[in-house]
């Protein structure tokens, strides 16, 4: 009697062998040498960074997750620490080595993003990235920004895609959104130390280490703006330039409670025979000038 590869033992074998993986992938989720691995593959991306991870654990049926994963660098005698207080990385089925799905926590905010792996070409491509409520004073802090006051509320949604052996050198495109913020300045802006806004709101896009903005827009109690621009990145960030231009309109209400300001917008707009006062903002990430100008 000829027995079928589809016996009810065989299929008792296989369901043996699934659970003893799940259950030694549960146990003995690689330890330390993963960790260390993870850790020196994140300061590869990040140039004169530490890496550390608190802890990498299996999550049935098939995720792992990360927790505290924290990239320090020192940045003009100041340390700065970047924090994801959590991430999973879950394989979608049938893609189980190509197609993934991200979930993480970082600075009061969730993240979610499609993570496609294509080992033919050597590329990824990050599709349908979420952020939402990411609190943007913790992030400024993050990247070493600690000499003035930022706040908001930050997201953003876009995709992003890369070679895989040059993450940072990648194209993508996305819109940014801030609401409830503020930001101080390194000098006043008619008698403002601080930019108070309701809304900022940019598209971005980011090819050969350049990032694009376009149709940036903020609407504030004092005043609004519109603008358009580009940041050329470098490392660290915060010495990567920065190239803005467009328009200024203080408020009306504003102007009245502030005659000297109101005086000087009025020569300004007669100087440039204007109804709005241009503007160009130049200089880095971490020092930035601003300047009424054509």
């Amino acid at each position: 009697m000829v027995h079928s590869v589809f016996s009810l033992r065989s299929l008792l074998y296989v369901a043996y062998a699934v659970m003893l993986t799940v259950v030694l992938l549960y146990v003995r989720f690689p330890g330390e040498k993963f960790k260390d691995y993870c850790e020196k593959r994140i300061e590869r991306l990040v140039p004169g960074s530490t890496c550390t991870i608190e802890e990498i654990a299996y999550r049935f049926p098939s995720s792992a997750a990360f927790a505290n994963i924290h990239v320090t660098r020192t940045i003009d005698e100041q340390d700065s620490d970047m924090v994801v207080l959590r991430l999973s990385v879950t394989p979608e089925p049938l893609q189980f080595w190509r197609a993934f799905t991200l979930h993480g926590e970082m600075y009061s905010g969730l993240f979610t993003a499609g993570l496609d792996v294509d080992s033919k070409t050597q590329q990824f491509h990050l599709t349908a990235i979420h952020v939402e409520g990411l609190e943007v004073g913790k992030l400024a802090e993050g990247i070493g920004l600690a000499d003035r006051k930022i706040s908001g509320v930050f997201a953003f949604k876009g995709d992003y895609q890369a070679a895989s052996n040059h993450p940072n050198d990648g194209v993508g495109t996305g819109e940014v959104e801030v609401v409830n913020g503020s930001i101080g300045l390194l000098q006043p802006i008619l008698a403002l130390s601080t930019i108070e806004f309701e809304k900022l709101t940019v598209g971005v896009s980011r090819q050969n280490g350049v990032i694009r903005l376009v149709d940036g827009k903020l609407v504030g109690q004092e005043l609004s703006a519109d603008f358009a621009g580009e940041m050329r990145l470098t490392s660290p960030l915060l010495q990567s330039s920065v190239l803005l231009s467009g328009y200024l309109a203080p408020d009306e209400v504003f102007l009245r409670d502030h005659p000297r300001e109101q005086q000087f917008v009025q020569r300004l707009l007669q100087r440039y025979k204007v109804t709005v006062l241009p503007f160009k903002v130049g200089g880095t990430v971490q020092r930035p000038l601003f300047r009424f100008s054509t």
